[in-house]
């Protein structure tokens, strides 16, 4: 179903016709609000950004949903959590910037009061990204992740993607509740909210159905773990 279609079912089913630029931001939003419930493999998409010397902090594409995966200089980074990040980057009170660390049975042990090279890790900072260690070259980096549904204008009435095409009603219902909590309309907000959950639910289903992805277990790898549990288990 295209974008012209869809604002005249909303309109109908809110039985209002002077609300059609607040009805493409309800199907806009409600475009976003589906795909962070679920990762849609056609918004799976791939940027490249270069690095700088002595800059590690880096923004997201302004488009960025989630899922975030770096690769630097043909090196797939690993992922830490703000935890990990603090584990791996202790404060030395002698330097002003953060030393590398390796771990030994014994413990933590600094490895060299070096704080830049060809980066290893990335730690996910809001819309930015920080890479350590902090990059000592240019390095191209490609970045791979979910991005947001393109927003649709006035002009754009016949545009479609696969979203509008196979869950079409998903996005009138989402639409529609929008427009419902707008008008102060509680008996439809509760119509529209519960059909928009159970639309939701079916979406789902049938993409988990379409591809398959719960009939063949993935055997984890070290990059499931965090670095506390990587550690433990192999005893360092």
């Amino acid at each position: 179903m295209n974008f012209g279609t869809m604002q005249d079912r909303v309109a109908s089913y809110l039985d209002r016709t002077d609300l059609t630029t607040y009805i493409r931001n309800w199907i806009n939003d409600t475009r976003v609000d589906i795909a962070l419930k679920y990762n849609f493999k056609y918004l799976y998409t791939e940027a490249s950004a270069s690095t700088v010397a002595g800059t590690k902090r880096y923004a997201l594409p302004s488009d960025y949903l989630g899922h975030l995966v770096i690769w630097c200089a043909n090196k797939k980074l690993m992922k830490l959590d703000s935890r990990e990040a603090d584990e791996l980057t202790k404060t030395n009170s002698s330097q002003s910037a953060y030393p590398r660390i390796l771990t030994t049975e014994g413990g933590s042990t600094i490895d060299s009061t070096s704080t830049a090279g060809p980066p290893d890790y990335y730690i996910e900072r809001g819309m930015e990204f920080e890479l350590y260690p902090t990059p000592n070259s240019t390095y191209t980096m490609t970045i791979s992740y979910y991005q947001q549904p393109l927003t649709w204008t006035s002009a754009q009435s016949t545009a479609y993607d696969y979203m509008s095409t196979f869950h079409y009603e998903a996005i009138m219902w989402g639409a529609c509740l929008r427009g419902a909590m707008y008008l102060d309309d509680d008996e439809n907000t509760s119509k529209f909210g519960t059909l928009y959950e159970r639309s939701i639910m079916e979406m789902i289903k049938r993409e988990k159905d379409t591809t398959h992805e719960d009939s063949h277990p993935r055997m984890k790898t070290y990059r499931d773990f965090d670095l506390t549990t990587f550690k433990r288990g192999f005893r360092i």
